[in-house]
């Protein structure tokens, strides 16, 4: 028998009076409570106390969720802690204080409610400092910044944390370094920020180590940037083994895939200072994500959720899987919203950022035009997420290189539009203007360099 629902649009008072109809205390019984009894009881969430256990039935659950739901979606819950946390306080809460309760609820029950929560929450936000292991390359480097990130080679890192802390340097770190060195990990990323909770601060420092990640992959398109990624996160290992029989005679093979390997000494260094006007963009890009308070929140928004597809799609073995990431992030960070919507966004961002019409030759080396190559991007991610090809036979091989070049281009060309645009006159927080700027400067820009090299002296013969 299907459960009821809650009517459409319930306020927080209809919410609550549904949960607490549903919030009971069962008295003490002998023995433990197993989790047999939990199940017989239909529980969502409990707490023991000196009358027994109080709790609230499963039945609630949707009320319980929209009533949380709503709460952390006001500023400033929905950045500085977690759903699942104001979840728990709004049951402890209900729990403690309404349990077995049969007095009518109004709007100051609500009140109380959410003057609890929000106590609860100032009394947990402070300022936080992660130090979160990374892979990037096994070359020491000098430390360097992506916004509030700063990342540091293990052995200055440790030197710096041994000074600072002390005694306590063994007890902190021993640990962590010893992992580090198992699994060949040889930077860490330091993250400070204040603000949140100690669990979203954390889920959104190792976040922002992501981004940044992909904002440096970004910048460094060999091959051995691919595999760079936080410890914690996806990552393959360094080395892997492969032991087979060939026609009956045992085999073993060693591969070491570990990123930044074939850079060698002052790679990194040159090439952040090579790259430094359109790294320093990005670190824009990853300070306005960590701080959050921006001007164009949706044109800023867009760029660290499109990097966050592109470094997992580069972290990825299978091209069937990669492929729908790039394209998923090239889709987010045109805001693209509909399959109908993503074709004419490809083709207006390409106008915008090189200037080729939808007729035009997506390259001179390709038969393809701008027009067809976006609706083959549409076309195949739709055909392997619906089905239509295999995801673990059909080959995409050919179309993995060049999209993952153009999104990396469209990465780097975005954020440093994005600082110019962000530097005009009233310019609105709606892509289609943004990109409107962009071919706007792009003409302007092309048709100096014309005049210019009109204006040259023509060679004597």
């Amino acid at each position: 028998m299907p459960k009821k629902t809650i009517s459409s649009v319930p306020s927080k008072l209809d919410l609550l009076q549904h949960i607490v109809k549903h919030a009971r205390v069962e008295p003490w019984k002998d023995g433990p409570m197993m989790q047999a009894d939990a199940q017989a009881l239909q529980m969502l969430a409990g707490k023991m106390g000196p009358l027994g256990l109080a709790y609230i039935r499963a039945d609630a659950a949707e009320a319980v969720n929209a009533f949380a739901d709503l709460t952390f979606s006001g500023s400033p819950y929905r950045r500085g802690t977690t759903f699942t946390a104001i979840q728990k306080q709004l049951t402890d809460l209900i729990i403690i204080n309404y349990a077995g309760n049969t007095n009518a609820l109004d709007t100051t029950d609500v009140a109380f409610l959410e003057t609890q929560i929000a106590n609860w929450f100032k009394g947990q936000i402070a300022t936080h400092e992660f130090y979160i292991p990374c892979f990037i390359t096994p070359w020491p480097e000098a430390a360097f910044s992506i916004g509030p990130i700063r990342f540091s080679h293990v052995k200055d890192f440790a030197v710096a944390a041994q000074t600072e802390t002390g005694p306590l340097y063994e007890i902190a770190f021993k640990s962590v370094f010893d992992l580090m060195g198992r699994v060949a990990a040889n930077w860490i990323a330091t993250v400070k920020f204040d603000g949140c909770t100690k669990e979203r601060a954390e889920e959104i420092a190792n976040l922002a180590v992501d981004v940044a990640l992909a904002g440096l992959q970004a910048c460094i398109p060999e091959d051995g940037a691919r595999h760079m990624a936080r410890m914690t996160g996806r990552t393959m290992p360094v080395f892997s083994e492969a032991v087979s029989r060939i026609d009956g005679r045992l085999s073993s093979a060693t591969t070491n895939s570990e990123p930044g390997r074939t850079f060698g000494p002052g790679f990194l260094d040159r090439r952040i200072a090579e790259v430094k006007p359109t790294f320093d963009s990005i670190a824009r890009r990853v300070e306005n994500y960590v701080r959050g308070g921006n001007a164009l929140p949706d044109l800023e928004q867009a760029w660290p959720d499109a990097a966050y597809w592109f470094h997992e799609a580069l972290a990825e073995p299978l091209d069937t899987i990669a492929v729908p990431k790039l394209e998923t992030a090239i889709e987010i960070l045109l805001r693209s919203e509909s399959t109908k919507g993503s074709k004419a966004r490809v083709v207006k961002a390409i106008k915008a950022f090189y200037g080729k019409k939808a007729t035009d030759l997506i390259n001179p080396q390709s038969l393809t035009t701008v027009e067809d190559f976006a609706y083959g991007f549409v076309r195949d991610r739709s055909r392997i997420l619906h089905g239509t090809w295999s995801t673990l036979t059909h080959s995409l091989h050919g179309s993995r290189p060049g999209l993952t070049e153009l999104t990396r281009d469209l990465l780097l060309m975005y954020s440093v539009a994005l600082d110019q645009y962000a530097a005009s006159p009233s310019p609105t927080d709606a892509v289609d203007d943004f990109l409107k700027f962009v071919d706007a400067r792009r003409q302007v820009l092309v048709a100096a360099a014309q005049a210019a090299s009109a204006a040259a002296p023509k060679p004597t013969p």
